[in-house]
């Protein structure tokens, strides 16, 4: 067996933590050659189709979502001993929302405006025309 790529998909939440340290803590307990990648990056999770997190590829396969995976099974899925813990294929409404997500164009919901009173700029989320400190003096 050649080197085993382990990605942890999630944005570092507890569950996302702990799921990466069982995974590492599993990788010295069965002294495999494994590297342990970190997948944080929200568009990137989102491209691999996975809407709940943390989530554990191996060798590119999905084999979990949703939930900190078991010792056991982790163990199962590096040493290859075992398949049927891969998620199975995904439902078409997954691949809907992925579509749209990859659509959707990010916009800032804040504006840079310049106070009309002071002149400094500042940013805002509405179509304000002073800052707060002018709007006081009011």
């Amino acid at each position: 067996m050649g080197k085993v790529i382990i990605e942890v998909l999630g944005p570092g939440c507890p569950k996302c933590r702990a799921t990466k340290k069982l995974v590492e803590g599993v990788i010295r307990d069965l002294q495999v050659d494994a590297e342990v990648v970190e997948v944080s990056d929200i568009d990137k999770i989102i491209d691999r189709g996975v809407m709940v997190t943390p989530a554990v590829f191996v060798d590119d396969e999905l084999m979990s979502t949703g939930r900190v995976p078991l010792k056991d099974e982790i163990e199962h899925w590096i040493s290859g001993r075992t398949g049927k813990n891969k998620v199975e294929e995904q439902c078409a409404c997954l691949y809907y929302l992925q579509e749209r997500a990859r659509k959707t164009k990010k916009e800032s919901s804040l504006y840079r405006v310049k106070c009309k009173g002071c002149g400094r700029e500042f940013l805002s989320n509405t179509g304000k025309e002073y800052c707060f400190e002018c709007e006081e003096k009011s």
